[in-house]
């Protein structure tokens, strides 16, 4: 189950660069939303949910949780996943390097990350 999580996560990591210059070329936000139009850490929050959706593993993810640090089988809680990206977009920030350093060595995916979750 986690080899796929990871395997799904690798083709997802290799399309935020994508994602990111779409959120990029957005509208301007109202004045005092945070980034995106929305309240702060929802965009990353967001951002998260679609990497798991378009690689078919929310499911499997909403059940068992995310595994890290990578390989160690220890599992946070879905709950705990959703609460960091929106309450601390820097350390899903961390995280989703984390997962793109091992998963895509060499292919710099850190502007996409940046720009859904800032550090």
């Amino acid at each position: 189950m986690h080899r796929t999580i990871i395997t799904a996560a690798s083709a997802a990591l290799a399309a935020l660069t994508t994602v990111g210059l779409a959120a990029g070329a957005a509208a301007a936000p109202p004045e005092g939303a945070g980034q995106g139009g929305k309240p702060a850490g929802v965009t990353c929050q967001q951002f998260g949910l679609g990497v798991l959706r378009d690689t078919g593993v929310l499911t499997a993810v909403a059940k068992d949780g995310l595994e890290y640090p990578i390989g160690s089988g220890e599992t946070i809680p879905f709950s705990t996943v959703l609460a960091i990206h929106r309450t601390d977009p820097a350390t899903a920030n961390v995280v989703l390097k984390d997962y793109a350093a091992v998963l895509l060595p060499g292919v710099e995916v850190g502007a996409a990350i940046d720009a859904a979750c800032p550090a």
